[in-house]
């Protein structure tokens, strides 16, 4: 049932299905001012048969869209979900703490950069990405933070071969637009790949031109699949 870091991971079926009915206890356990020891609550769906990939793409990420919903419809409010949110990002990286075994970091390897894009306050689907790429053998470096700052200063300290960016409002669509050859010309790396991802790019690959994206992911399993394409396309380019 777990994944192991040392060689490449072999999915298997899960034969524990996530229910609506675990979203909704999950996401009841994140909000509770108090806080709960939710990794007992996985690692039981994890004994049940549930697989570590179903844990985080049906149950984790809907989760997060979940408590999304309750905070437009103000069931809970601002602080709520905020801590909520950072409940998720704990619990993946409890996860992967105690279902995986440790991989060190190849200085070789792929680096990337992830980040939200200016304005978006929804970063969970960068903590799932961040896993998928860290399995497979990429060093992921990521920055939170609701401005660019933070990220075009690491763009101009260190070496990146990919930065992506993640947005799910179409509020910010032209933020997004107006950001990225910001964060290209601040980048060491000149030939830097721009991949974006999130709801505001679900069924909308027009949007990739026009935010001056190279690439978009629509599920955060693929987008180690998809960065490596970049990358090969880059290669063979030379």
């Amino acid at each position: 049932m777990l994944a192991h870091r040392g060689e490449r991971p072999v999915r298997r079926l899960s034969s524990r299905p996530c229910a609506a009915d675990d979203i909704l206890r999950l996401g009841t356990l994140l909000l509770l001012p108090e806080d709960r020891d939710v990794l007992a609550e996985v690692r039981r769906l994890l004994d049940e048969g549930m697989s570590l990939e179903e844990v985080l793409t049906g149950l984790l990420a809907p989760t997060a869209r979940h408590i999304g919903r309750l905070w437009e419809e103000d069931v809970c409010d601002f602080v709520q979900v905020t801590t909520a949110m950072a409940r998720l990002r704990r619990l993946v990286h409890d996860l992967e703490t105690h279902c995986l075994d440790p991989r060190p970091v190849d200085p070789a390897s792929r680096r990337v950069l992830l980040a939200p894009a200016p304005g978006e306050t929804h970063t969970f689907g960068l903590t799932l990405t961040a896993h998928f790429l860290g399995e497979t053998g990429w060093d992921v470096a990521t920055s939170f933070e609701p401005c660019l700052t933070d990220a075009i200063e690491r763009l101009r300290a260190e070496w990146f071969d990919v930065l992506g960016l993640s947005l799910s409002c179409d509020v910010h669509v032209e933020r997004l637009a107006l950001a990225v050859p910001v964060l290209r010309r601040a980048s060491r790396n000149r030939d830097l790949r721009v991949v974006v991802g999130g709801p505001a790019f679900a069924g909308r690959p027009d949007r990739i031109r026009l935010v001056g994206a190279d690439a978009a992911v629509e599920d955060a399993r693929q987008a180690p699949g998809i960065l490596q394409s970049l990358l090969d396309l880059r290669i063979r380019a030379c």
